[in-house]
């Protein structure tokens, strides 16, 4: 459990989502799911729209966070981390929320003060921290495709780096997760470590090697994700936090 005090901030991409309605309510219950667990775990807790906010909006509403998540959602504008436009599988961008989540974790990382970021956020700590993602991945492993969005999530194995946060966190060095996705981190940030993998080689956590900073490429709020492993991600984030504010 976290101090009551404790303020998170839960940022999203955006409230509203008029060109994939469809998507826009499965994110919603990913969101939502995430929020609760952490006010059922202490938290006070706040949820934010980086593409309503702006950067300087979304700075203000968390300048007094203690502790931040970053979650998933839309492809990151390739403008952010030097790609190219038209790549397989290109989607909608929200370039506004882009730069205020990119600033949001520069920030954070300025501050000294936990990051979790979980898909799309997992993405946005890299690009925020100067690395580069893959623009597209097959979908073998990491999505289902051609089917509507709430089966889009496919269970898979990922290997974590033992010795790492993440792994003393599970108490393993191997774990099943949901993940859908299509891009992956490629050239990782300044400070920043790859600390497990898919199947296939690529990276699907990372965590800052002097930061509490941690990302997750997979879906730990998803409802069919494994009994408990949004709770050991949120319970690490709490015991971050309290570190950070014992010292302060």
């Amino acid at each position: 459990m976290i101090d009551t005090a404790a303020r998170l901030v839960v940022v999203e991409v955006t409230t509203r989502r008029e060109n994939a309605p469809e998507y826009d309510a499965y994110v919603r219950t990913m969101i939502d799911r995430a929020a609760n667990e952490a006010r059922a775990t202490g938290w006070d807790v706040t949820q934010l729209s980086a593409a309503d906010l702006g950067v300087a909006g979304l700075l203000e509403a968390a300048d007094a966070a203690d502790a931040v998540v970053v979650m998933g959602g839309e492809d990151i504008d390739p403008q952010f981390y030097d790609g190219q436009r038209g790549y397989e599988g290109e989607g909608y961008h929200f370039e506004v929320a882009d730069a205020a989540q990119i600033e949001l974790v520069r920030g954070a990382a300025e501050r000294r003060i936990p990051v979790l970021g979980i898909c799309r956020g997992h993405q946005i700590i890299n690009v925020a921290l100067g690395g580069t993602l893959l623009q597209h991945v097959e979908a073998p492993g990491h999505r289902v495709i051609d089917l509507p969005v709430e089966y889009a999530l496919i269970e898979h194995p990922v290997q974590l780096e033992r010795g790492s946060r993440l792994a003393e966190r599970f108490g393993r060095d191997h774990i099943l997760v949901q993940s859908a996705h299509h891009q992956v981190v490629d050239r990782l940030g300044s400070g920043l470590t790859a600390v497990g993998w898919a199947h296939d080689g690529h990276i699907e956590a990372i965590e800052h090697e002097s930061l509490p900073i941690t990302g997750v490429q997979w879906h730990p709020e998803a409802l069919l994700a494994p009994t408990g492993q949004l709770r050991v991600l949120l319970d690490a984030l709490a015991a971050e936090t309290r570190a950070v504010l014992q010292r302060s």
